[in-house]
């Protein structure tokens, strides 16, 4: 039973990724092909509307302009969720808005954080804002309250031309740590398992986003569709609420 009147569909790429965070949920899984993202397109009903690439890192997939170029016939709204590694303008071009995944304004710090060298710089930020429209995606712990880190990452983005997006997961939401309380919020909407603070800091649309890891639990129904790296449609990140739907 949906739950939501907008239900997003996301797709899981079937690729590795470059980066080894320690928080990611991902896990390697292949069988995805472009047949079965066209077959799930033409049959998914029309109040999905919406779409989001993610993986995995997608820009390891030399396909991806072609999966691109599939939901973008399909849907109205097209996001990319990345960490940047080999985006380009063709990438770009092709969907609505870009997700890139920057745990650190640090250079240093955030290739600790990644565990590898092979993501973009804050010189690469800046060029790949030029792009588009850019919103850097960074996921802070539950207990924390460093209001200077904000400050900095605020400034920080607004040197690469780049929105701001705040990710916390809970077990709930009765434990949210109020960090973005101040005269900046420009507006909120929560689906009863997510909540999101939209804030203009310093010239910058900053978003803090709380949410729980498996929506479905928390709202009692399907709050989206995802399709996974291995082409099983669930509606559950994990991969075990799975839908049946006739294979090509």
């Amino acid at each position: 039973m949906l739950s939501v009147n907008n239900p997003n569909l996301s797709i899981i790429m079937p690729v590795g990724c470059n980066a080894k965070c320690s928080f990611c949920y991902w896990k390697k899984q292949c069988g995805l092909t472009e047949d079965k993202v066209q077959f799930v397109c033409d049959t998914l009903p029309d109040i999905f509307k919406q779409v989001s690439i993610t993986g995995g890192e997608p820009t390891l997939s030399p396909n991806l302009s072609s999966y691109l170029k599939i939901v973008r016939d399909r849907f109205d709204k097209v996001v990319l969720n990345t960490n940047g590694y080999k985006l380009t303008k063709e990438h770009v071009d092709l969907v609505d808005h870009v997700n890139i995944s920057r745990h650190h304004y640090e250079d240093g710090k955030n290739i600790e954080i990644f565990g590898v060298r092979s993501i973009p710089s804050t010189m690469d930020l800046i060029r790949l804002g030029s792009y588009g429209d850019i919103t850097l995606n960074c996921v802070l712990e539950d207990g924390f309250k460093d209001r200077v880190f904000i400050d900095n990452y605020i400034s920080f983005a607004k040197m690469v031309g780049a929105k701001v997006a705040f990710r916390k997961y809970f077990n709930n939401l009765n434990i949210l740590n109020e960090i973005d309380k101040d005269d900046t919020l420009i507006d909120y909407h929560s689906c009863g398992a997510c909540l999101h603070r939209r804030h203009k800091i310093k010239g910058v649309d900053v978003t803090y986003k709380y949410s729980v890891q498996e929506t479905h639990e928390a709202i009692g129904g399907i709050y989206e569709l995802i399709l996974q790296a291995n082409g099983d449609l669930t509606f559950d990140w994990e991969g075990k609420k799975v839908l049946t739907y006739k294979n090509k």
